[in-house]
């Protein structure tokens, strides 16, 4: 699995190659993106892109419901890897219905169907991979339709710059997964992921990738929230084993102050701790980087574990069922 992480870069060439191939034509207030699971975090970074970079309000829907406010002012990008996520079909079949301007992103199946049979516009991903490690390529397909469509969100000039920037440290990100993959299993504790604002989403993709590949649970706290609830749990905690890994933005001098603080209230609860200092200069690039340590980590672990990190037999379970339960 480690080889779909290494091609990321065959991904983000592709995006470049295929950035202004398609475009949507309107006004809009908003953008929601629904999708589950590896396709649903492409919407949390783009929402972060957006926080920091300047463009529409980007929201993530997780789930099969509509917000109450969406309607014809707004463009809804609908994305599922396998195109056949149920609780994304629903969405879909629902956000239609209240006029918004729908693009649907997918490597195939029921989602690319609906599209054509609706003359919804569709963006093709690249298939046969692990979902989870089609992140670069929805990424890009979506930052390229904003910027071609005068919405834009990351340029791409901006996005070439990661590109290259991703190309000059493959080898030094894989070291470092092996690294974390190593000091993870060392200490064999519920793994801790702490953070700072904006890089939430990067934690939560990173918790969702030790999830998938690795196997285990892990928890995501994150600064400057973190200090109005998750502090005071720290407190009198249940004896148990942690281990913490703490990410932040050398560039960022108050998010890294609170990661020092967070720091120094792990090592007071005796919780080892890793620190993951963010290459890059753009929050595009650090997000790239993060992702790619920690994928390539959490496969890492999974072969130090004996596990295959492809198979997912918790959700295939949850699939089987998924039907009845919708009905």
């Amino acid at each position: 699995m480690e080889e779909y992480y290494l091609g990321w870069l065959n991904q983000l060439e592709d995006g470049l190659k295929h950035w202004s191939d398609w475009s949507i034509s309107g006004v809009f207030r908003g953008i929601i993106v629904a999708g589950m699971g590896g396709s649903g975090i492409v919407g949390d970074y783009l929402s972060a892109l957006s926080l920091v970079n300047g463009g529409l309000p980007v929201i993530t829907v997780k789930h099969y419901m509509v917000p109450g406010f969406v309607g014809s002012s707004d463009l809804a990008v609908v994305i599922s890897y396998s195109g056949n996520t149920l609780e994304t079909r629903l969405f879909y079949e629902s956000v239609r219905k209240r006029g918004a301007a729908v693009v649907v992103v997918s490597s195939d199946g029921l989602l690319e169907e609906y599209a054509r049979r609706d003359n919804v516009l569709f963006l093709p991903v690249v298939k046969g991979i692990a979902p989870r490690t089609a992140l670069p390529h929805m990424l890009y397909r979506i930052l390229g339709l904003l910027d071609s469509s005068g919405i834009s969100i990351v340029s791409r000039d901006k996005a070439k710059r990661a590109y290259d920037f991703l190309t000059g440290v493959m080898e030094e990100a894989t070291d470092k997964a092996y690294d974390i993959a190593s000091f993870i299993h060392e200490n064999k504790g519920l793994l801790i992921l702490a953070t700072h604002s904006p890089l939430e989403p990067l934690a939560w993709r990173v918790k969702n990738e030790f999830n998938e590949n690795s196997k285990i649970p892990v928890k995501v706290e994150a600064a400057p929230e973190w200090m109005h609830n998750d502090i005071v749990g720290w407190e009198k905690p249940y004896e148990n084993k942690y281990t913490a890994i703490l990410v932040s933005d050398p560039s960022d001098r108050v998010g890294s102050r609170l990661v020092d603080y967070m720091e120094k209230i792990y090592k007071e609860n005796s919780i080892p701790t890793y620190r993951l200092l963010l290459k890059g200069e753009t929050l595009l690039e650090k997000l790239l980087y993060g992702s790619l340590v920690f994928g390539l980590a959490s496969v890492r672990l999974a072969r130090i574990r004996g596990l295959d990190p492809l198979k997912t037999t918790s959700i295939v379970e949850y699939k089987k069922v998924v039907d009845s339960i919708f009905k």
